[in-house]
C-alpha cells in the first residue's frame, strides 16, 4: 500500500491557490508497475554512464503527485521557479492536459485572445497576426526586410505571454510520468534546462504550436517562418531519460499548415532536441510522429563549449514520416542504434541523419523505409560534418552500406569517412536487425507500459 498526494485547486477568499490533500492509499494489482520509481539500467546508453538516471525514484510521499490540469502540473514541478528546486520528486499525469488552460481552469485560451491582450505602439489597436502578416508582405512596400517597428515589437511581446502561458521549466531529481494508455499533454513547451537526473515516460506530448511565428527573410533564399517551441527541449542538461513517449503536431499536422509569403507559416520547432552542452541522454521507445525538423542534437558551429559533450543514445525509437533531422548532429559522439524509420513521401523529406560540425554519429542496425522516388543516398546529408559509421542497416528490407550510397552520389568534397573516434559500449542489448522494424512497431511509444498509481 502507498499514499500519494493530489493536487487540487480551491477557492481561498478573492482568490485561487492551490493546495495539497491527501488521497486514500491504493492497492495496486500485483501484475502492474509503479513506473514513477524506475531507473534507467545500469549500461543503457549514454544516459546510464557515471550516476545514471534516477530521476525522482527516491522522493518521499510529500513530493509524490498526481496531475490532470495543467496548473496542476506546473504547480508540482515547482512553477516558476522550479529550474532551483533539487528535492526528488514524481509526477503521475493522469488524461489530458492543455497548456492553453485558463489558470482558473474554466476554459482554453485562444491564439487571438494572447493577441489582444498587446497593444500596438502608435496605434491604439491590439495586436494582429493578420496585420502582422499584411503589413510586412514581401511583395509589397516593405520588401525581403527584416521585420521592425510597432508590429514587430508587438509580435515580439505576444510571444512573450504565450511563452509565459505554455512554457514550463523542470527541476532536478524529476519523474514525469504518464499513467495508463492516455496521459496527453497539449500545447506545452517542456523545459528541462541548467539541472540533472531528469525521467520522462510514458507520455503522449503534442503541438507545442506558436501562435506568432516569427517571420525571417534572411533564411534562405525565400525566407522562412520559424515557430518558437519544441515539445521537450534538454539543455543545459545532464543526465536524462526520455522513454516510452509519443511526440506529434497533434491537431497541425504539418501537411495542415497554411503558405504565407509562399512559404510553409511554421508553428512547430523540434519534437525533441537535446542542445547547449546537454549531455548522457538516453532516448528509447518514442515515437516521433509526422513532423519536420524532429531531433536537434547540439546548438551551433560556433559553441565550441559543446565539445565532449551532447553523448546521446537513441535506440528502439520509430520516426514516422520525418521530414529532416532525425537525429541532426553537431559535436556529440551520438549512438543511433535499432531504430525503425519510414518515410512514407518524397515531398519535403530532406534527410534523417544530419553529419553535422565535429560530430561522430555511429548508427548501427536500423530499419528504414523510404517510399518510392527516395533513394538510399538521401539518409545522410553533410552539414559541415566529416565523419560517420554506418553498419547493419537495412533499406527497404536490403542490407544497404548506406556510408558507400551516400558518398557515391556526392562530390568529393562532401564525402565522409567511417573514422568516427569511438565506439559505443553502452548498449544492453542490440536486436537482430531484422526484427527491428517489428520490434520497434509494437513496443514504442506512449500507452505501451502497463503503469498505475501507486
Amino acid at each position: 500500500m502507498h499514499q500519494y498526494v493530489t493536487l487540487r485547486r480551491t477557492a481561498l477568499a478573492s482568490t485561487m491557490a492551490v493546495i495539497l490533500t491527501a488521497s486514500f492509499a491504493y492497492s495496486m494489482p500485483a501484475s502492474a508497475k509503479d513506473l514513477g520509481r524506475e531507473v534507467l539500467a545500469s549500461g543503457d546508453g549514454w544516459g546510464s554512464y557515471g550516476p545514471g538516471v534516477t530521476g525522482g525514484s527516491t522522493a518521499d510521499s510529500s513530493h509524490v503527485f498526481e496531475v490532470n490540469t495543467w496548473q496542476e502540473l506546473r504547480d508540482a514541478l515547482g512553477g516558476t521557479k522550479a529550474q532551483n528546486e533539487t528535492t526528488p520528486r514524481i509526477i503521475y499525469v493522469k488524461g489530458t492536459i492543455n497548456a492553453m488552460e485558463n489558470s482558473e481552469g474554466n476554459g482554453v485560451m485562444t491564439c487571438n485572445a494572447l493577441a489582444k491582450q498587446v497593444t500596438v505602439a502608435d496605434t491604439g489597436k491590439a495586436f494582429s497576426m493578420d496585420d502582422f502578416i499584411e503589413h510586412f508582405n514581401p511583395e509589397g512596400p516593405w520588401g525581403m526586410v527584416t521585420p521592425s517597428g510597432p508590429l514587430e515589437d508587438a509580435r515580439i511581446e505576444a510571444t512573450k505571454l504565450q511563452g509565459k502561458q505554455v512554457q514550463q521549466r523542470f527541476g532536478s531529481n524529476v519523474t514525469l510520468i504518464g499513467v495508463g494508455k492516455n496521459a496527453h499533454i497539449i500545447g506545452a513547451h517542456l523545459l528541462v534546462r541548467d539541472v540533472s537526473n531528469v525521467i520522462v515516460r510514458n507520455l503522449r506530448v503534442s503541438d507545442a504550436y506558436d501562435c506568432f511565428p516569427e517571420w525571417d527573410p534572411t533564411d534562405g533564399s525565400a525566407g522562412n517562418w520559424n515557430g518558437l517551441y519544441d515539445n521537450l527541449s534538454i539543455m543545459t542538461t545532464q543526465h536524462a531519460w526520455i522513454d516510452h513517449v509519443t511526440l506529434d503536431d497533434g491537431e497541425h499536422p504539418r501537411q495542415s499548415l497554411p503558405k504565407v509569403y509562399g512559404r510553409t507559416f511554421q508553428v512547430h520547432d523540434g519534437l525533441l532536441d537535446i542542445t547547449h552542452s546537454s549531455n548522457y541522454v538516453t532516448a528509447s521507445y518514442n515515437i516521433f510522429d509526422d513532423h519536420d525538423k524532429v531531433n536537434l542534437i547540439g546548438s551551433s558551429d560556433s559553441r565550441i563549449d559543446d565539445r565532449d559533450k551532447l553523448k546521446v543514445t537513441m535506440h528502439h525509437n520509430h520516426w514516422r514520416n520525418p521530414g529532416q533531422r532525425a537525429p541532426r548532429v553537431r559535436f556529440g559522439q551520438v549512438d543511433v542504434y535499432n531504430n525503425y524509420a519510414e518515410v512514407l513521401a518524397a515531398k519535403d523529406f530532406t534527410s534523417l541523419w544530419g553529419v553535422g560540425f565535429e560530430s561522430a554519429i555511429y548508427a548501427e542496425k536500423n530499419a528504414i523505409d523510404l517510399a518510392e522516388g527516395i533513394p538510399a543516398s538521401k539518409i545522410i546529408k553533410r552539414y559541415a560534418g566529416q565523419h560517420i559509421l554506418t553498419e547493419g542497416n537495412l533499406v527497404n528490407g536490403e542490407p544497404t552500406d548506406l556510408l558507400a550510397v551516400y558518398n557515391a552520389a556526392v562530390s568529393a568534397p562532401d564525402r565522409l569517412t567511417d573514422d568516427v573516434g569511438w565506439s559505443p559500449t553502452l548498449r544492453l542489448h542490440v536486436d537482430d536487425v531484422n526484427e527491428v522494424k517489428a520490434i520497434v512497431t509494437r513496443q514504442a511509444g506512449a500507452g505501451i507500459l502497463p503503469s498505475h498509481l501507486p
